[in-house]
């Protein structure tokens, strides 16, 4: 009789134990999908003032590059730098179109995958918008430059032009998610709104590590 009485006090604990621990794991996911949904709205709204703006910049490039077609160097590359920027605004629109997709009551992996996929592509944008630093070293050009310049200017401005396009290439290289571990390189990795999305994923992970602990 002790021995059933015994066994059945232990499953009623295991019972009070597992609704706790349910109990628990709801009250913890519900936290963390609220501070997931806030970052990830945040991510959104920089995504849309990023596409506002870009779209700005680049119309404004646009009409600098159809008035200015007499001079031939200025015209390529403000029309490069502009094309960098339309790029820009269409990835920022993917990213929101991936947003969209994204439903916390997914499985948590799902999310995860989904979530790291925008995080790669906004550090892939970034690292592709510093290409178009050595055009910013010559839209200031000219026929009249090009002709007269002299040994020595030219000795300096294609020394600079070499060492930004030399620093760009660098850069593109570098900012990588290899290379997170380097305080700059994170710092990059997580700005245009990265670290929201950073944030939001950490969150996720907090939520899979107390189910399995569980």
């Amino acid at each position: 009789m002790e021995e059933s009485m015994i066994k059945q006090l232990w499953q009623e604990y295991d019972q009070k134990l597992e609704k706790s621990l349910q109990l628990n794991y709801k009250i913890i996911r519900e936290m963390q999908t609220k501070k997931i949904e806030d970052h990830i709205n945040s991510f959104r709204r920089n995504q849309v003032l990023g596409v506002v703006a870009g779209i700005l910049f680049t119309v404004s490039l646009g009409f600098l590059v159809i008035n200015s077609l007499n001079n031939i160097y200025f015209a390529i590359s403000i029309g490069l730098i502009a094309l960098f920027n339309i790029f820009a605004v269409a990835s920022y629109l993917r990213h929101l179109i991936m947003l969209e997709r994204i439903s916390i009551a997914d499985t948590i992996t799902g999310t995860q995958e989904k979530l790291a996929a925008i995080q790669s592509s906004l550090n892939m944008v970034g690292r592709i918008m510093i290409l178009q630093t050595p055009f910013w070293c010559t839209f200031w050009y000219n026929q009249q430059l090009i002709d007269h310049g002299g040994a020595t200017f030219w000795a300096i401005n294609l020394t600079i032009l070499a060492l930004f396009t030399i620093l760009s290439v660098y850069l593109f290289n570098t900012l990588t998610y290899k290379n997170i571990h380097r305080k700059w390189v994170r710092s990059f990795v997580e700005s245009f709104g990265g670290k929201k999305i950073i944030k939001a994923m950490e969150f996720l992970k907090e939520i899979e590590e107390y189910k399995m602990e569980g």
